[in-house]
């Protein structure tokens, strides 16, 4: 019994309708087919589901398959391009140690998604993936167990010192939260196996 990805078109960045940074990022291949082929050259993924709504979406995803055996060469030069337009457009600190320190999202006032915030920030600045990371974040606060914690409300009035304590970007990060707070925060989006 091996690994079964949920969604990973949709969970992964809403890949059916990417950004057009994304698309020229994971050229040759649609950030759809890139994402197929990395979760499946992971020997323990065995399965992935599509949510296709009408056969033809299936099209896209079958361009994977004849791609497999050649997974080593075709993924590291699209991953490389992606991790250097994250580092040329976050900085090589900031990408390495963003996620150093930070607490659960149990440990923060107000119970506030530190972690994924953040890294959902990082996708708007790296790939332009603004809708995804306005779906996701506004998801904070319903997503239940599958995207747990709080958004970043009011975040301007909540000491952060001693959550952030071992963050070697604690004094930027309650600003960052605010800022990303402006900039995805929008009408509350439920998931939908809770509509």
């Amino acid at each position: 019994m091996g690994v079964f990805i949920i969604s990973p078109s949709d969970k992964g960045g809403h890949l059916y309708n990417p950004p057009p940074k994304l698309v020229a990022l994971c050229s040759p291949l649609s950030p759809m087919v890139f994402n197929d082929l990395f979760c499946l050259s992971h020997p323990a993924v065995h399965t992935l589901s599509i949510g296709a709504a009408q056969p033809t979406d299936f099209d896209e995803h079958l361009k994977t398959l004849p791609l497999l055996d050649r997974a080593e060469e075709i993924l590291p030069p699209i991953i490389e391009r992606l991790q250097g337009e994250m580092i040329n457009c976050l900085g090589d600190n900031w990408v390495k140690t963003w996620s150093l320190g930070l607490p659960s999202w149990e440990n923060t006032p107000n119970q506030i998604n530190i972690r994924s915030i953040l890294w959902l920030r990082n996708l708007v600045i790296a790939y332009d993936m603004i809708d995804f990371a306005k779906a996701r974040y506004n998801l904070l606060g319903n997503g239940g167990h599958w995207f747990p914690g709080q958004q970043a409300k009011e975040v301007e009035k909540l000491d952060l010192t001693a959550c952030l304590a071992a963050s070697p970007h604690a004094d930027k990060i309650p600003y960052l939260l605010a800022e990303t707070h402006r900039l995805l925060s929008g009408e509350m989006v439920q998931r939908l196996s809770s509509s």
